[in-house]
C-alpha cells in the first residue's frame, strides 16, 4: 500500500465524509487504495453508521449532531 500525504487524506476523508463510499471511486487509485482500507476495510462503515444516528434523532425530534455521535 503506498502512503499519502496529511493534506491528500484530509482532502481524501472530507470527500468522504461529504459523500459516503461513493467518494472512493472518484479518487485517483493511490487516494482508494489507503482510505479504503482506512474507513472500509475495518469491518463496518463508520460514516453511514454515524449518518444513520443523527437520521434517526431527527426523526424522533431529538437533538444531535454527527459530533455527539463519536
Amino acid at each position: 500500500m503506498q502512503g499519502i500525504s496529511k493534506q491528500e487524506y484530509r482532502q481524501a476523508r472530507r470527500l468522504l465524509r461529504d459523500n459516503g463510499k461513493a467518494a472512493i471511486g472518484w479518487m485517483t487509485p493511490k487516494h482508494a487504495e489507503v482510505m479504503d482500507a482506512l474507513t472500509f476495510g475495518q469491518g463496518k462503515d463508520r460514516l453511514a453508521e454515524r449518518a444513520d444516528i443523527v437520521a434517526y434523532c431527527k426523526r424522533d425530534g431529538l437533538y444531535c449532531n454527527p459530533r455527539m455521535t463519536a
